[in-house]
């Protein structure tokens, strides 16, 4: 797979010798307390989730990828394209970022270039994506990607805390996609 390149930012298949910085930066009790991220996580942890991402991309069965600073090739968060439904041309986007990249648009950005991917490259007709109602900064990269809201999945996920999370949900359509890149820049 290849690099998907932003202004700022870049997306790649994770290896290896990414797996200290990711452990790092996963092991954030504010990561684990909105995503499926497990807590503690550890250099193990990290190692085995590059290992499945690997294979998953090799299927084209998901393309988690781990989003870095074009300026200092340092590792920032993953920005993902999940249960993907060749059939029905549906899939989910989800991310996180370390906090020491937050609020400056990178979240944005790679979501943007990752919606990019999903409509051109693997030809989805539907992205969807949600948040847990309690993370406002997700709340905040969904709503200025225009994603529309479809309602509220009560109790749907347990976070990497081991809490039961309702899922706020909202899509984007092929149809709707040109008019919303245009406003993005």
């Amino acid at each position: 797979m290849e690099i998907i390149k932003g202004k700022r930012i870049y997306l790649r298949p994770l290896a290896k010798t990414d797996a200290k910085a990711l452990a790092k930066l996963a092991n954030d009790r504010s990561i684990s307390r909105w995503t499926m991220v497990p807590r503690p996580y550890g250099l193990k942890d990290a190692l085995d989730f590059i290992k499945k991402t690997q294979k998953k991309i090799r299927k084209k069965e998901a393309f988690e990828l781990g989003m870095f600073l074009k300026k200092t090739n340092e590792f920032m968060g993953m920005c993902s394209i999940i249960n993907i439904n060749k059939k029905n041309k549906a899939a989910e986007i989800g991310y996180w970022i370390g906090k020491p990249f937050r609020n400056k648009g990178y979240t944005t950005e790679a979501a943007k270039l990752m919606i990019d991917y999903g409509f051109k490259k693997l030809r989805l007709y539907r992205i969807q994506t949600s948040h847990a109602p309690g993370n406002k900064a997700s709340g905040r990269v969904i709503n200025k990607l225009g994603f529309k809201f479809e309602g509220l999945l009560r109790k749907h996920v347990v976070s990497g805390l081991g809490k039961r999370l309702d899922s706020v949900t909202y899509s984007i359509l092929k149809p709707e996609y040109p008019k919303l890149k245009k406003k993005w820049h």
